[in-house]
């Protein structure tokens, strides 16, 4: 099945200036009738990573930001193309709407969760 990727706006990077990253457990561990025993398998063989990013831009780049979020990922529903701190270009998924702050008339900060699902590699 081949995956929709959002279109990034040609005046947006896609790099994100802070970067925190973990990945998310794919086990499921259940206590035991003993005390002390715990059973543990595998939830999926793929790996999801989750970060938390942010980036402060230009006002001028405000309306292409929300139409990247909006109309091209679809709100979050589309994965899109980002550049990873290690210079990777890869497809990604915002997890919910981000966080805009005004910093000043010319300049915004953008706090959001980013998510890679296993279907989402080597595209």
């Amino acid at each position: 099945m081949a995956i929709t990727i959002g279109t990034r706006p040609a005046s947006l990077d896609g790099c994100w200036a802070s970067w925190q990253e973990k990945q998310q457990p794919n086990v499921i561990r259940t206590d035991m009738d003993q005390p002390g025993n715990v059973k543990v398998r595998r939830r999926t063989t793929g790996i999801s990573r989750v970060a938390n990013v942010s980036v402060t831009l230009e006002a001028t780049k405000y309306q292409d930001f929300l139409t990247w979020f909006n109309v091209a990922c679809q709100g979050g529903v589309l994965p899109t193309r980002v550049t990873t701190p290690y210079g990777a270009d890869e497809v990604w998924r915002f997890t919910e709407p981000p966080q805009i702050s005004w910093i000043d008339p010319k300049a915004f900060s953008v706090t959001a969760q980013i998510e890679q699902l296993p279907a989402y590699r080597g595209l």
